[in-house]
């Protein structure tokens, strides 16, 4: 929500607003400039510089940590800077202390110069290659920081210093009273979550995948504004992606949303020339894994004038099982190792759950999928909003008995209410990116995988890929299907390209397409 650069003689100064920033001798302070974010100066009763999410009808009222959007508030205190995040973690601030000034920015790659020389932090290293992810404070690169929801940084004489909350209460499931419609109750609680936010549905779209949990934010807008609101997806491949066609079609339809603005994955693969990636510009591990795809859509879609892009992020987590309705380790423990696994790696693993957040208000999932899905929107010059994390629907699933959140049922449920027919709801093919992220792995990802064996690589050299293993199942893709886990190669190039592109110009080539496309 803001960058800032920040020299510790500053930190107690006069700080003043310039027209683009607030100002304090050498320092800055930079919100993220968008209308659907607000910024409160300090004044005589409050000293915090406040960058929120507008709450609709909320304009100027007091700032409070209760507020129901996200928020970064900037405060002096006692000799030193006080930066506080809210609890939706929509697009989370990136800190790193670099010869005694601090700079934080919401995009990693803003930090490119002060991570040149940083070392790296191997159990999140390893977390990464080991599909182990976590929501935390550390990052890829040691002295990095993401400012967590509810947490708090400091900064002053002593340097750089974070704090974290207290774990968030959660809820258990409940019965529901008789004749309770848990349909309707959905609807108004998913539309109440829409209205909170300040946005103009001609320049709102709504990612509409197919999916349910997009399906459902859709068919709120539309209710909201007929005819208005831009529908938008990542097009998938051959068959399904025909019928991904077709079923939203009926859905935009039946909805009532505005015209279709989508990217056909098949012409911009994973790892494809034309990215990032593959033109050697700074790009984090953390980046969507689609970006390819994804940097073509949201450029058409601020051609169009879209400011605001609704999603379905946090569908999944707020219906999800508990542990104890279905017993099962965090995500990613307990995976067999991929032959490519290093012994650094597997050394780093048995850290893994050490240094993460406390239970958060926001499943950490959802925290993790937000934190992917914000640089390249604000990039492009648009807010993301994500109603299914908002916290009443979060309690609303926590109370929900088990067989409603089993398979999704109240996201059906509520679906079938709005006129979707049982073969929208329960397609015949399965709708997913597996084929996509295989298809751009063997076009590009193998090739740069064999440049990484011959030409030596950072992973390699520091022990956290074993190069026989990788070269083994490099051999056996050549001429076979993929296995079950084969993307996980994906982790491979994705923390790979991520090293060498904030080390400097890259020592091997950039990603190339292979020489004969398969």
């Amino acid at each position: 929500m803001l960058k800032l650069r920040i020299s510790p003689g500053d930190v107690g100064g006069q700080w003043s607003w310039t027209g683009s920033r607030w100002q304090a001798g050498t320092s800055w302070i930079e919100p993220y400039e968008h209308p659907g974010l607000e910024r409160l100066d300090p004044s005589a009763d409050r000293l915090a510089m406040v960058v929120r999410e507008r709450c609709r009808g909320m304009d100027g009222h007091p700032h409070h940590p209760a507020w129901l959007g996200d928020f970064i508030t900037v405060q002096p205190r006692d000799g030193a800077l006080w930066l506080e995040a809210g609890a939706s973690g929509v697009a989370p601030l990136y800190l790193i202390e670099r010869d005694g000034v601090l700079h934080g920015s919401w995009d990693v790659t803003d930090l490119r110069e002060q991570l040149r020389s940083a070392a790296l932090v191997p159990r999140e290293v390893a977390r990464l290659l080991g599909m182990r992810f976590r929501y935390a404070q550390e990052t890829l690169w040691a002295g990095l920081y993401r400012l967590t929801e509810r947490s708090r940084a400091t900064f002053g004489p002593d340097g750089l210093r974070l704090c974290s909350p207290l774990p968030a209460a959660h809820s258990m499931a409940r019965d529901l009273h008789v004749g309770a419609d848990v349909a309707a109750a959905y609807e108004q609680l998913l539309d109440r979550a829409v209205n909170r936010h300040a946005y103009t549905p001609q320049s709102a779209a709504v990612e509409l995948s197919g999916g349910l949990d997009s399906a459902n934010v859709a068919a709120s807008l539309g209710a909201r504004h007929p005819g208005q609101v831009t529908a938008t997806a990542l097009m998938i491949l051959d068959e399904p992606g025909r019928q991904q066609r077709h079923r939203r079609e009926q859905m935009i339809d039946i909805f009532g949303l505005g015209d279709d603005i989508t990217t056909d994955m098949a012409d911009h693969l994973p790892l494809s020339p034309g990215g990032r990636r593959a033109t050697a510009q700074a790009v984090t591990a953390y980046e969507d894994p689609y970006d390819e795809a994804k940097a073509v859509l949201l450029d058409r879609l601020r051609e169009r004038g879209v400011r605001t892009v609704f999603t379905g992020v946090g569908g999944d987590e707020m219906v999800s099982l508990t542990s104890a309705e279905q017993p099962h380790a965090p995500f990613g423990v307990g995976l067999q190792p991929m032959p490519w696994i290093g012994e650094h790696t597997s050394e780093a693993l048995t850290d893994a759950e050490h240094g993460v957040a406390p239970a958060t208000v926001v499943n950490e999932m959802t925290l993790i999928s937000q934190a992917c899905a914000a640089p390249p929107m604000l990039r492009a010059g648009m807010w993301p909003v994500h109603p299914l994390a908002d916290t009443d629907l979060i309690r609303f699933g926590e109370w929900l008995p088990r067989p409603w959140r089993e398979r999704k049922h109240v996201h059906r449920a509520r679906l079938h209410h709005r006129g979707c027919s049982p073969e929208l709801l329960q397609p015949p093919l399965p709708e997913n990116f597996a084929p996509v992220m295989q298809l751009g792995i063997r076009r590009h990802g193998l090739p740069y995988l064999r440049r990484m064996l011959d030409d030596g690589a950072i992973l390699i050299e520091e022990r956290f890929i074993d190069p026989d293993g990788l070269a083994a199942t490099v051999d056996r893709l050549a001429d076979s299907p993929f296995a079950s886990r084969d993307t996980e190669l994906y982790g491979v190039i994705a923390v790979e390209t991520a090293l060498r592109s904030f080390a400097g110009p890259p020592s091997s080539p950039v990603l190339r397409p292979a020489r004969q496309a398969v």
